[in-house]
């Protein structure tokens, strides 16, 4: 069984904060992309039903993951996804690659270690 800073560290800090930055620097949301395809082949012919739908549940998933963040790891859980975030946002820049991948090993060391020293439950 995954231990709390195991789940912190795969779920929040290297998908929801390393991924999300490169995913941002690129351009592209996959969540977004691959809702659009189900509720398109769901419910054809009606766009802004289409938009409002996946706006709904993107913003329903963005603030689970911060609050997610918030409950296993409190505000410095919070500190060290963003530093996940900002690293895979300027790790593809060729002259941020270092600066980038500094900060995603010290997200990643520093991850278990506020996730483990947190108070709170974090429902594990």
């Amino acid at each position: 069984m995954a231990t709390k800073s195991d789940v912190f560290l795969q779920e929040f800090v290297l998908s929801f904060g390393f991924l999300g930055g490169l995913f941002t620097w690129i351009g592209v949301d996959p969540e977004e992309e691959v809702m659009k395809a189900l509720l398109r082949a769901t419910i054809p012919n009606n766009e802004i039903l289409v938009s409002l739908i996946i706006v709904l549940i993107i913003l329903a998933t963005t603030v689970t993951g911060i609050l997610g963040t918030w409950q296993m790891a409190g505000p410095l859980g919070l500190f060290i996804v963003g530093m996940a975030w900002i690293s895979g946002l300027i790790i593809a820049v060729n002259s941020l690659t270092l600066w980038g991948t500094i900060l995603l090993i010290a997200a990643v060391i520093l991850g278990p270690i506020v996730c483990d020293n947190h108070k709170g439950n974090g429902g594990l």
